[in-house]
């Protein structure tokens, strides 16, 4: 990991995380697995889409008054369309993050929080003589609102999220271009199934900077 992404991640790790059906006080663990679509636009202007799957692990904890922090890491496999660079290519790599919660705001069965959230990530592959490299860094911050049931929860939400890396690519092509997010503001929407006093499933779904979908399988300790 380059020494400048354990800075960011210690400064990331803010007063923001977890989620708003917490039930005890007790850390949260979290496996999941999401399919991401983005469109990014490298230097000089063009534009690629971008699709990533990722299966990760993250862990929550309460570290105040309705504050939670977080860290967040796994596997990533990136695909793209319309970059010559990493056309037939699976790559793959890591990423690492950290994240926060804040809800501010508790009215019965209703919340609002703050959210916040760094990932780095990085993913390569070679194809005959072509080797095509990419990192990056994600971070931005939202707004959820949470209405909780019995046995459900609804939550729906916003986010800015600003991409910043790199693309290095060695062999008949080479080149080295930096890449952004063509769009920063994503939708949110997901269903949290509260299976007992401990553990949940969630189903997200998001439009907008991001198009994806995703299941998570949380239990508290």
């Amino acid at each position: 990991m380059p020494p400048r992404i354990l800075p960011l991640l210690l400064l990331l790790i803010l007063p923001l995380a977890a989620q708003a059906q917490t039930r005890t006080s007790g850390p949260e663990l979290e496996v999941y697995l999401s399919r991401e679509v983005s469109d990014w636009r490298l230097e000089g202007g063009s534009t690629v889409e971008s699709r990533m799957n990722r299966l990760g692990l993250s862990i929550h904890d309460r570290v105040g008054e309705r504050v939670w922090v977080g860290i967040h890491g796994g596997y990533l496999e990136l695909t793209q369309s319309g970059n010559p660079v990493t056309q037939g290519m699976d790559l793959s790599g890591w990423y690492l993050g950290a994240s926060g919660r804040w809800r501010f705001l508790e009215l019965g069965p209703l919340g609002l929080s703050l959210l916040g959230q760094y990932t780095y990530n990085e993913a390569d592959d070679t194809l005959g003589d072509q080797n095509t490299r990419y990192s990056w860094h994600a971070y931005g911050a939202g707004l959820e609102s949470a209405l909780r049931f019995d046995a459900i929860q609804l939550r729906l939400g916003a986010d800015y999220t600003r991409v910043d890396g790199d693309e290095k690519s060695s062999g008949p092509v080479q080149r080295t271009l930096s890449l952004s997010e063509d769009e920063t503001i994503t939708a949110r929407a997901a269903l949290d199934l509260l299976v007992d006093a401990t553990g949940r499933i969630s189903f997200q779904v998001e439009s907008g900077g991001r198009r994806s979908a995703g299941i998570w399988f949380a239990r508290q300790f």
